[in-house]
């Protein structure tokens, strides 16, 4: 038996994984940006208040690469699925996602002391 997955049954289930995973952030807000961390307190994503850009960046080692090799996504479906994520979950609206690869967890934790 084959099975069949089409984009709104893999969409279902990609937002599916992000809330398993990363449903339950805690929002941190330090001067002009805010950060969502984990339980650890390891950033996922953030965005610069008043920002004429609304942009949000999204850590790429901690969600991207798993919506490229996991689940085959192209860029512009992961952003669309991140998009509904961050307004559905977390109520964040307006925002458009980008995966930031320049951005590194440990500079992040050691500027902002997050760890």
């Amino acid at each position: 038996m084959k099975i069949i997955i089409t984009e709104s049954s893999r969409d279902r289930l990609v937002l599916k994984w992000l809330n398993r995973e990363f449903g339950d952030l805690t929002m941190v807000v330090k001067g002009s940006t805010t950060y969502y961390v984990d339980e650890d307190r390891k950033p996922l994503f953030m965005y610069y208040q008043n920002s004429k850009n609304k942009s949000v960046y999204i850590i790429y080692e901690r969600i991207w690469v798993f919506f490229e090799s996991i689940f085959g996504l192209n860029y512009s479906d992961s952003e669309a699925i991140v998009k509904v994520w961050l307004e559905e979950t977390y109520n964040l609206r307006g925002l458009t996602p980008y995966s930031n690869h320049e951005m590194k967890l440990p500079k992040l934790e050691e500027t902002y002391n997050l760890r």
